[in-house]
């Protein structure tokens, strides 16, 4: 996910944390086809593409929806519960020591508060890092923490948080045994969770688990048993940059399509699934070098539309599945974020009809030539955007 420069930051690097250190300078090349599935009726399907890049589209300046302080020094995740409230976890991988790591909520200004900074330390590295979450059917928060940022290799897990009346109570460990967990939706009765790298590098993969499989014991991945829950791995585009990350943000459609996007080379494919769950077939829906990294989606039924954090160039998309069309909402250079710009964006989502992004901001990249001080989320107006 970010290049690393200085050599502070440096301490981090592990073979099994790639999404540090991407870089994305990319040339022209094909999408090679998910091996794992070839010969398969699951086969990725390229032969039509599905997704087309306008040239046209309505740009929107931002504004700044939130300066978090310096507690806050790497936001990442985004959810909502039932009654519209918003929920953002703060992981802070270079701070841990100094500010721990805390989900916020935001108060009736949209101010933010802490709601929870008890989330269980891995008990290894006495380290916890949220990312992406989302809240369940069963109206408790799900957080994947990420322990690549930990410097430990697969020891990511799923943690829920009980919720009782709007305040957490209880925390539990669910699964354990990720690599590089990031992104996590719910659809149904089933989570879904990327893990953006495996340790091999190159391969990335999804899996799922229904909510009767989490409410029994513990779930540890291990060789032996991560086929079971293992919906579907990616391959990165052969010359994608060393060590970046591969399917990162997911979304689902009004239909039950899932929709997921590769960090390190932007690539983007649809999911369907079978009545009871089981996938009916996997195709890749857009490939260009006009997006060449997805990072955090979310799907917006009012519109049809899935946005897109771009992560390394400083731009969030709209992905409309009336029209198939991707295009540009806002680009900019870069930037510290204080006015509302984008700074590393790395999450979406509609909050009171605006488009709310995260500002990751936390190491060198492609445009971001160093971290500030400012810590935030930018706001788009979207009135007349369809």
């Amino acid at each position: 996910m970010k290049k690393i420069i200085t050599t502070t930051i440096g301490v981090l690097i592990l073979a099994g944390t790639p999404k540090l250190f991407a870089q994305k300078d990319r040339k022209e090349i094909l999408y090679r086809e998910d091996a794992r599935f070839k010969g398969s009726d699951l086969s990725t399907e390229r032969a039509k593409q599905r997704i087309l890049y306008s040239e046209t589209s309505k740009v929107i300046k931002p504004t700044l929806f939130a300066d978090l302080g310096e507690t806050c020094t790497t936001p990442d995740g985004m959810a909502l519960d039932k009654k519209g409230n918003l929920y953002l976890s703060v992981t802070n991988p270079t701070s841990f020591e100094k500010f721990g790591s805390k989900i916020l909520i935001f108060d009736k200004n949209d101010k933010p508060i802490t709601w929870f900074d008890q989330l269980p330390v891995h008990p290894v590295t006495k380290r916890v890092h949220p990312m992406g979450m989302e809240f369940g059917p069963d109206g408790n928060l799900y957080v994947v923490d990420n322990q690549c940022f930990a410097r430990q290799s697969d020891a990511s897990r799923l943690i829920r948080v009980i919720v009782k009346n709007g305040k957490p109570v209880n925390t539990e460990v669910l699964v354990e045994g990720f690599n590089f967990s990031d992104g996590l939706r719910w659809s149904k009765n089933r989570i879904y969770i990327t893990d953006a790298s495996f340790n091999k590098g190159e391969e990335s993969g999804i899996y799922s688990f229904s909510l009767d499989e989490l409410n029994k014991d513990k779930i540890v991945l291990d060789a032996s048993n991560k086929e079971k829950y293992l919906i579907s791995t990616f391959t990165l585009k052969p010359g994608t940059a060393k060590h970046s990350l591969g399917i990162d943000g997911i979304a689902f459609d009004k239909n039950g399509n899932l929709y997921g996007g590769s960090f390190g080379d932007g690539v983007i494919t649809k999911i369907e699934f079978f009545n009871d769950g089981k996938v009916k077939s996997k195709k890749v829906v857009f490939d260009s070098d006009q997006l060449k990294c997805s990072d955090g989606f979310f799907y917006d039924e009012s519109r049809n539309s899935i946005f897109i954090a771009n992560y390394d160039n400083n731009s969030v998309h709209q992905l409309n599945l009336n029209t198939n069309t991707i295009s540009l909402i806002w680009e900019n250079e870069n930037a510290d974020g204080s006015d509302g710009q984008l700074d590393n964006p790395c999450e979406t989502i509609i909050y009171k009809g605006k488009l709310l992004v995260v500002n990751y901001d936390t190491f060198e990249g492609v445009k971001n030539i160093g971290t500030d001080p400012f810590h935030t989320i930018s706001s788009f107006d979207l009135e007349g955007l369809k």
